[in-house]
């Protein structure tokens, strides 16, 4: 069996993050909003309901790029993904198929509340309010 992958998102968001409490963190959201959680696995074919482009680079690299910046993503079918790869040049990316998702609990997600708020704020000063 292939190795198996997790990434997270807030639906409706197609990012991926590494984290559920880098999700929560990565910009602005409401509490109605989804967590998600996804077992990806490399592509085999086609059969899966959505498939994700994630860099192919190690955790510890990944960590150091700014969520926005990785260009890992969400999609609702091969075509857009595979698109999407011969977009951003293709030899930093792999495809893989989401295998299942599921809603993640925010309230595991052990966030550090005046990071989480230092954040927000920031967030709101690139909209110069």
């Amino acid at each position: 069996m292939p190795e198996e992958i997790k990434r997270y998102r807030i639906r409706p968001k197609t990012y991926l993050c590494l984290y559920p409490e880098e999700a929560l963190s990565s910009g602005i959201s409401t509490s109605e909003e989804t967590l998600e959680e996804l077992t990806l696995v490399i592509s085999q074919g086609f059969g899966y309901s959505m498939y994700a482009v994630l860099k192919n680079l190690s955790e510890e690299k990944l960590r150091e790029i700014p969520i926005h910046e990785r260009g890992e993503k969400v999609f609702e079918n091969r075509r857009e993904a595979v698109n999407y790869i011969k977009r951003q040049g293709g030899g930093n990316f792999l495809l893989y198929g989401v295998t299942d998702l599921k809603i993640f609990d925010r309230r595991e997600a052990k966030m550090d509340e005046e990071n989480s708020l230092n954040d927000t704020m920031d967030e709101l000063k690139k909209f110069n309010v």
